[in-house]
């Protein structure tokens, strides 16, 4: 049983920090040699190879001593390991550092010469002035690079999220495995709270990992046991999440990689080390998330940076906030050194003569100004909340003006009533549904016609992403929020999703990320569980998925658990649905919004379509849904309603020969059926059988999809009349985008391709 007893482990770092290197880098960590880790993994309760430290300075008297203790090191197999030892040293191998030593018949004046020759090999590479000594280890039999022998298991700080565990297979050809499995070799397990029962599911349903813990072929008997493999994986997590940037401890370990572990009697023995250590915490900035509600929700308002004369970005944001719903017009001002009055609303020279504290003040000064605005909107505590618009600011290279309006706001915050929050800067701003628009786009070119989507919560660091999101489903979709929230120089993304779990009526937040502030990743994993329990849907889509940088790695864990793979993790285990593309993430968001009131009873899954590519291609695409049988009485009713030539099991292939009473009746049953929990419905819809066509009216055709008898009609009757969740598809051209556009109005989610619909319904099932 490993136990990780954090008591010995800041005892043991306390005890090593005053001989590390004070001549930290710029990132303040220092980095651990292998015996320093051995110290380590003792006092975390983790099993490594018994050995002996000579320094390089050593004396002939501590020559000696060593070389005796070495010998004494072997076992039945007469061989110990050489090592050199040095913190900058990150791979010996590659070196010459490492060497297996028969010791038949040596003395110890031999291991020296040994010693030796290491010393001029490492001489002739260039690599002498990195070493700090040597060691000699027991040598823990195992076959090297044979699958099931070496364990890499590692912790790793990621800077959004906090302390990881990843764990892969280990050896010399780590990172040949990642490659030939794409990125597939490692589990990479969030630390924080981490479940032992959660790694054990983990480990034993990974493709590769399960071969460590369970019998096969290659071993009849499992080369580690599973509950000391999980123990090995919750001691890192532990050590990680208290000596972390968030921890108890006055440390923080940036980094531990033990590659290899090797399986040893069941057992895992780790021979080789590598760790960074430093004094680095998250600061513990708390905004008034509270105050959230009336920047969404304001009666009152003050605009900073109107033209007089030209439509600059402050003056579209005046216009559009005229013709708000939520802002008092009487209660509306704008912020001008000269100007009476601009578009009829009264000017001030400054904010102090602003007559009230508004609810929200808009900023679209330039850059270099917002600086002196905020700071006087904070200091003469004329705003509840604040949304800064322009650019120009970290992203420019401007960190120095971020940080002060940054240091302003968290003065502010300081105060008793918490100061204003803010949004931004670089970023488009907020539609609040119903309330006001501060996007500095005129009506005419985004109008946000009505739509279904109150439920839906749209929270982006792009704004422009935004804007097409809400052209594209211009009267389709209307989220109760849309939210362009830019550098997070104040308010964050968890911070919204915190507000949203206690919105009534929002069951769906959706969160288009380029990237955490430092700690806040960790926070939005909090946050988005609370959601989860609140019964909301939480979906995300990560932008940006390089890989960790080579400046961070200290091994191979950052070539195999990049940033974008650390983050997919963990948002998973928070229970967040992660999109993978952007047309998935729409496809998600589509489907979660218009489907919030249908309750998932179960992935039984009914499916008809008129094309029989369509019942091919949705089969490999079911994602954990399962195809339904269907009950006696659906069986019997489809055999009924349907042609004789058409395929009646599921996926019903009823052939473009059925009608539209046909198809629709058979729709009909599928959802009615006791054994189907939810429905993917599609047709292509070109056939002459089906009456899916606006009406022409130069004749040549009889259709009318206004009609009740109509496809679309009986479809969208059929559907909301139903509790179960159900999507149409519509593969076909433009002439039909009248058809779907009438089914989506319903509330019903449309694809043009059913392997779309069958994904976004088999994540709909698993949120």
């Amino acid at each position: 049983m490993v136990v990780m007893d954090s008591v010995r482990v800041d005892q043991y770092l306390e005890s090593i920090s005053a001989s590390l290197p004070q001549d930290a880098p710029s990132s303040g960590a220092v980095r651990l040699h292998e015996i320093e880790m051995y110290g380590l993994f003792e006092a975390m309760g983790l099993n490594s190879c018994p050995a002996f430290f000579l320094p390089a300075n050593y004396s002939p008297a501590q020559g000696e001593i060593w070389a005796d203790q070495a010998l004494g090191l072997a076992g039945p197999e007469k061989r110990i390991l050489l090592k050199v030892v040095g913190r900058e040293i990150l791979h010996k191998t590659d070196i010459g550092g490492v060497k297996l030593l028969s010791i038949e018949g040596l003395t110890g004046k031999d291991v020296l010469e040994e010693i030796n020759a290491m010393k001029s090999l490492l001489a002739e590479g260039g690599n002498v002035d990195a070493v700090e000594g040597f060691m000699a280890g027991a040598f823990i039999p195992h076959k090297a690079n044979t699958p099931g022998q070496e364990v890499l298991i590692s912790l790793r700080q990621d800077p959004a999220f906090g302390p990881c565990v990843v764990l892969g297979i280990g050896g010399t050809l780590t990172e040949w495995y990642g490659k030939g499995t794409q990125g597939n070799s490692t589990l990479i397990l969030p630390a924080l709270n981490l479940n032992p029962l959660y790694v054990a599911s983990a480990i034993e349903s990974h493709p590769l990992l399960n071969l460590l813990c369970s019998p096969s072929r290659l071993y009849p008997e499992a080369p580690v046991s599973l509950d000391h493999l999980v123990d090995w994986v919750m001691a890192l997590s532990k050590v990680g999440s208290h000596v972390g940037p968030n921890g108890e401890s006055e440390f923080c370990i940036e980094e531990i990689e033990i590659n290899p572990a090797v399986a040893t009697k069941g057992q895992l023995v780790a021979l080789d080390g590598v760790g960074l250590i430093s004094r680095r915490k998250w600061d513990d900035n708390k905004r008034p998330v509270s105050k959230i509600t009336p920047l969404l929700s304001p009666r009152s308002a003050m605009v900073l940076g109107v033209s007089a004369k030209g439509l600059n970005p402050g003056r579209i944001i005046l216009e559009n906030l005229k013709n708000s719903l939520g802002i008092d017009q009487k209660r509306l001002y704008v912020v001008h050194h000269k100007e009476e009055s601009i578009g009829g609303i009264p000017c001030y020279r400054t904010v102090s003569e602003v007559p009230e504290k508004c609810d929200l003040a808009v900023i679209s000064v330039p850059a270099q100004g917002a600086l002196d605005s905020i700071t006087q909107l904070v200091a003469e505590n004329m705003a509840e909340s604040m949304i800064l618009i322009p650019g120009g600011f970290a992203e420019a290279g401007e960190k120095d003006l971020a940080q002060s309006i940054e240091n302003v706001l968290l003065e502010g915050h300081k105060k008793g009533d918490g100061g204003p929050v803010m949004v931004g800067g670089n970023c488009l701003g907020i539609v609040s549904r119903d309330n006001y628009n501060t996007f500095f786009l005129p009506d005419y070119k985004l109008p946000f016609s009505p739509g279904l989507g109150e439920n839906l919560a749209f929270v982006s660091q792009s704004g422009a992403y935004l804007v097409t999101f809400a052209s594209n489903y211009d009267g389709i979709i209307n989220p109760r929020a849309s939210i362009s929230f830019g550098n997070q120089m104040d308010l964050t993304i968890s911070d919204f999703v915190e507000h949203f779990t206690d919105v009534d009526g929002v069951n769906v937040i959706a969160c288009y990320v380029e990237g955490f502030r430092t700690g806040d990743g960790a926070r939005f994993l909090e946050k988005a569980k609370l959601a989860k329990a609140a019964g909301k849907k939480v979906i995300i889509f990560k932008a940006g998925k390089t890989a960790l940088g080579a400046q961070a790695a200290a091994s191979h864990t950052a070539s195999l658990a990049g940033d974008y793979a650390v983050a997919r993790s963990c948002l998973e285990s928070a229970g967040v649905t992660v999109a993978e593309s952007l047309d998935q993430f729409e496809d998600m968001i589509k489907t979660f919004t218009l489907l919030a009131g249908k309750a998932v009873a179960g992935k039984k899954v009914g499916i008809i379509s008129n094309a029989g590519f369509e019942c091919s291609t949705v089969m490999d695409q079911l994602e954990g849904l399962e195809l339904a049988v269907f009950d006696d009485k659906t069986q019997s009713l489809l055999d009924t309603v349907l042609p004789s030539f058409a395929h009646r099991s599921n996926p019903i292939d009823c052939t473009p020969m059925t009608g539209t009473d046909a198809f629709s009746d058979s729709c009909e049953a599928i959802l009615n059926s006791e054994t189907v929990d939810l429905a993917i419905l599609s047709s292509v819809p070109v056939t002459p059988t089906l009456n899916n066509l606006p009406a022409d009216h130069q004749g040549k055709h009889r259709e009318d999809l206004s009609q009740e008898t109509s496809q679309p009609s009986r479809m969208i009757e059929i559907i909301t009349s139903s509790a179960k969740p159900a999507a149409v598809v519509v593969d076909s051209g433009k002439i039909y985008d009248p058809m779907c556009r009438m089914i989506e109005e319903a509330g019903i989610p449309v694809f043009r391709k059913i392997d779309r619909a069958a994904r976004a319904m088999a994540a709909y099932c698993r949120s």
